[in-house]
């Protein structure tokens, strides 16, 4: 179970990392479209904590992954979310799935509803867009780990 809450906070925190780093872009994009000018300015900030914090949980997932027996070619194309060690966990992970998918196709006509009030705020939030996406990647999220732990714990 620890596995599961790690790798699921992890990304948690790699997709609010990435919506940090768009943002950042796309401030950066709009300063350069004001001025006129060809100019571009990129705040470093965001790339380097992305980075950072994808080689350390990239390293930490290999070290602890449950499957010892894959190599890291194989184990890199896995979700690393999905724990299926025995027969259990594979029932147990199937529900999670189960049950982000509801919440993902709950969440995203929501916010698809959300766009249509989009220019009356574009000015104060511009890069709404980039959370909103961010946003039901990381409810999904949630909605597994949460599946995931219930069902574990029963």
């Amino acid at each position: 179970m620890k596995h599961v809450v790690i790798q699921s906070i992890s990304s948690i925190i790699l997709y609010v990392l990435m919506a940090f780093l768009f943002s950042s872009f796309l401030s950066d994009v709009s300063t350069v479209i004001e001025t006129d000018r060809f100019e571009i300015e990129f705040n470093l900030l965001p790339l380097l904590l992305l980075v950072g914090f994808f080689i350390i949980w990239t390293i930490y997932s290999f070290k602890t992954r449950p499957n010892q027996n894959l190599s890291f070619g194989q184990w890199s194309v896995r979700m690393t979310e999905f724990s299926e060690v025995d027969e259990r966990e594979q029932i147990i992970t199937a529900k999670a799935t189960k049950a982000a998918y509801v919440s993902f196709g709950i969440t995203v006509p929501l916010l698809m509803a959300s766009f249509m009030f989009y220019p009356l705020f574009e000015n104060a939030l511009p890069a709404y867009p980039i959370y909103a996406l961010a946003s039901t990647l990381i409810i999904s999220t949630l909605v597994y780990m949460t599946t995931w732990i219930r069902a574990y714990t029963r």
